[in-house]
């Protein structure tokens, strides 16, 4: 697949709410000819031991990631490179997946209450043996359902159903994490991971850069080390804006698909989700010394992490 991206530096897996274990994801890399990946589970990093463990045998680098979900702006944060095995952020994590369950239940109800045919068991059977049950399950749950086709007209796809469903002024939408940026940025810090911001075109700044930029500014000050400059969600718009941003506050960029189920969508334009590991735009932007500029970074949380 000559049209991949040689790395790729979000990658969901059944740890969390992908669709294929860590080990699959690693070898669907290696078909794709990605030969560095970064395993990004949300808020967990139950998928990173058996992915760098693939790795190693198929010839893939895996580095060790977190997604982090923040309360504000319901942003979430890359952890790359870190010591998954570092205490404050394992007691971080698991705070964070009671909180994320308590909320995905109660959205769950708020869907039922809303008319739409979906139980718990349902959102239980879609999680399978994940280690973290989100809203994509949800999704999966109340879309497999025949009686929810009325209210989900005009509704193809789960990105579809997370914009008109999990906005802030949804009724069934309830917010998981309790996380500032100060505290997520300072467990990532500590585990000795490099702190990059993900797809920061979220909702709450769609469209807007200057205010995308304010806000940015307020994460630099706790730390920021980068931002996500390529990802499926980013309209060449986006990645123009993150572009001038990043070279304006000297920024770490990174790229990744924020992979999670393979599909046969690619004559779709951009945005759209990634059909493949190592499938995300860049717009004719050069992607050299991007990876190497993260080695570096990581090289250097890493000492700083040492030194306590």
């Amino acid at each position: 697949m000559s049209d991949m991206n040689p790395f790729d530096l979000q990658i969901q897996t059944t740890a969390s709410d992908g669709a294929h274990t860590p080990s699959e994801c690693v070898a669907m890399a290696k078909e794709n000819g990605v030969t560095a990946t970064a395993i990004t589970d949300h808020d967990t990093v139950a998928g990173v031991a058996e992915a760098v463990a693939a790795g190693i045998e198929l010839g893939v680098r895996v580095i060790p990631g977190i997604e982090i979900s923040i309360q504000e702006h319901g942003m979430h944060l890359l952890g790359l490179g870190i010591d998954v095995q570092h205490p404050s952020l394992l007691d971080a994590m698991r705070q964070a997946a009671e909180n994320r369950l308590a909320a995905t239940k109660q959205m769950t109800e708020n869907f039922r209450q809303g008319g739409f045919a979906v139980e718990w068991e349902d959102v239980l059977r879609e999680a399978r043996a994940s280690a973290v049950i989100t809203r994509p399950h949800i999704v999966s749950a109340i879309m497999k359902r025949p009686e929810n086709r009325e209210k989900l007209e005009g509704i193809r796809t789960k990105q579809e159903f997370f914009e008109r469903y999990f906005t802030d002024e949804s009724p069934y939408y309830v917010r998981a994490s309790t996380l500032t940026p100060t505290a997520a940025i300072e467990i990532v810090h500590g585990a000795g991971g490099v702190a990059v911001w993900s797809h920061p075109p979220i909702p709450d700044f769609a469209g807007n850069c200057p205010a995308l930029g304010e806000f940015l500014v307020e994460l630099i000050s706790h730390g920021l080390d980068g931002i996500e400059l390529f990802s499926p969600s980013h309209a060449e718009a986006d990645v123009a804006c993150l572009e001038a941003l990043a070279a304006r506050h000297g920024l770490l960029t990174t790229g990744g698909s924020d992979f999670h189920e393979r599909h046969d969508r690619t004559h779709e334009p951009w945005p759209r989700s990634a059909s493949t590991i190592g499938d995300f735009p860049t717009y004719g932007r050069p992607l050299a010394g991007m990876l190497e500029a993260l080695d570096r970074a990581i090289e250097r949380r890493r000492i700083l992490a040492s030194r306590g």
